[in-house]
């Protein structure tokens, strides 16, 4: 066999030649794809079902986006309120175009999340077959990322449309196709910024760098009428989140050594989410050991793509400084597992064997958790609240009337009759650490920051008539989850400053 090019679509077996005329081994592998993105869909919604009453705060706050778009035609976390903190203007889309037809969110939300996991199936499934592998390792892959705890925690916001879209990518990459790599960088960028990552790491992928200029053109071209919008309709190009989120440390937690103080709370779940991870990172070091010896392996572009991709991810939320939000793992946790269970297609026959065993058992286990365990909560969650306790407090608030925040807003303001505010949904309230930033960051960045924020314009706070207080006893709510002790929310009249 002689030695190939990175990305390449080639076989490491010769597979059987088709008889002249004959149609059969075609038509076989489309029902095959088919079989495997339709698997996807069913799992999702099946993965949708288990999870459905234990949606965190944050995927709450992107269905109130995609409501306030969808049924009042605003980009707002409250309507009538224009803000610009969803970080995935694509998911918020997604979810507002399905909401506008079934006038119901959580619909939406099923129908986004059946969508993307049938997408990811279809990609991981035409992959094996560019590379002459079974379509068993391909099923494998998809439901283990189905069943990973981790990603489970973030049903509702983007986390498995950006798995599937990491898919596409590589088999684009695998492909050779530029200008659909190029198309789904684009996607991936409106998905969230930072997944540009696996986009730079797919330009080494040598059957895309070839023609540059398709890649980067066709990814601008989808990407940059957003943001050209978001500027000029918005008041910045990026999201507020960005500052937000930024620097934002947890006292001794980072990104660095978050999964770490996840175990503390969440043993098991993270074991489950992590472990398909590593096995991942060791597939691509075989990956990369394999070229480096000149042996024809046309997945190596899989390594590239998703095992370079998934350190740049992780080394670019290291370089930010940001505090250990576990849906800020996703994307790196789901694509090495696609590499680690997608590889066993390349494994003699033997060890492939062992290993599709292996990650069979390993899903067993998997699911098995995800159906015992209580779904009050989701398998990782940092919310003070669940998300019922956070209904029944929201029932506290009379009809109409604005009420500040107690620190997490989105599910209150899903299900309050009410207007809450705080910095995500009332931008007057983050002008001052907008201002902050722009005066703190040196030459370049505050250039940036002028720029981004060149068209913004701030009315006066919604002044609140009412707070959200969490106190240890007394009148209200009893809220409590395994990330924070038992505590009292109970509305209170807002304090006037004193002059």
């Amino acid at each position: 066999m002689s030695p190939v090019q990175i990305g390449e679509a080639v076989t490491l077996k010769d597979p059987p030649a088709v008889p002249a005329g004959s149609t059969f081994l075609v038509r076989s592998g489309r029902r095959a794809d088919v079989g495997v993105a339709l698997g996807g869909a069913v799992a999702g919604l099946l993965l949708f079902l288990l999870a459905r009453d234990a949606l965190i705060d944050d995927a709450y706050i992107t269905l109130d986006y995609a409501r306030s778009l969808a049924l009042d035609g605003d980009w707002a976390l409250e309507p009538g309120h224009l803000a610009n903190t969803a970080t995935s203007p694509l998911n918020v889309l997604l979810l507002a175009l399905v909401t506008v037809v079934t006038r119901t969110p959580f619909v939406a939300v099923a129908g986004v999340l059946a969508g993307s996991l049938a997408v990811l199936g279809l990609a991981v499934s035409n992959i094996c077959a560019r590379l002459g592998w079974r379509r068993w390792p391909a099923l494998l892959a998809l439901l283990i990322v189905v069943a990973n705890p981790l990603l489970a925690a973030t049903v509702g916001m983007e986390t498995y449309l950006a798995v599937a879209l990491i898919a596409c990518l590589g088999w684009a990459a695998i492909a050779g196709r530029p200008g659909m790599a190029g198309l789904v960088i684009g996607l991936l960028v409106l998905t969230r910024p930072d997944l540009l990552m696996f986009g730079l790491a797919s330009v080494a992928v040598p059957s895309l760098a070839r023609r540059p200029h398709v890649l980067a053109g066709s990814a601008v071209g989808v990407a940059l009428p957003w943001f050209a919008i978001s500027w000029w309709g918005l008041g910045s190009a990026l999201p507020d989140t960005v500052l937000l989120k930024v620097g934002d440390h947890w006292g001794p937690w980072t990104f660095v050594n978050g999964l770490q103080l996840y175990f503390g709370v969440y043993p098991t779940a993270v074991v489950l989410s992590v472990v398909p991870a590593v096995c991942g990172a060791v597939a691509a070091a075989v990956w990369v050991v394999r070229w480096l010896a000149r042996f024809a392996v046309g997945g190596a572009a899989l390594a590239i793509v998703w095992g370079a991709g998934a350190g740049l991810h992780a080394l670019l939320f290291v370089v930010l400084g940001t505090a250990p939000y576990h849906w800020y793992y996703g994307p790196s946790i789901g694509s090495l597992t696609l590499l680690g269970v997608l590889s066993l297609g390349a494994a003699p026959t033997v060890m492939r064997m062992i290993g599709l065993l292996a990650g069979a058992v390993w899903l067993v286990v998997t699911v098995a958790f995800l159906v015992q365990r209580p779904w009050s909560t989701a398998p990782i969650t940092t919310n003070w609240a669940t998300a019922q306790q956070y209904r029944e407090a929201a029932r506290l608030v009379p009809e109409g009337v604005v009420v500040r925040s107690p620190g997490e807003i989105g599910t209150l303001a899903y299900y309050c009759d009410c207007t809450v505010v705080d910095g995500f949904s009332d931008r007057a309230l983050i002008s001052p650490l907008i201002q902050q930033r722009i005066d703190r960051s040196g030459w370049l960045g505050r250039r940036l920051l002028e720029m981004n924020y060149a068209r913004l314009r701030i009315g006066p706070p919604v002044e609140p008539a009412l707070q959200f207080v969490a106190a240890p006893d007394g009148a209200g709510v009893t809220i409590s989850t395994p990330w924070r002790p038992s505590a009292v929310l109970r509305v209170e009249p807002v304090t006037p400053d004193p002059a």
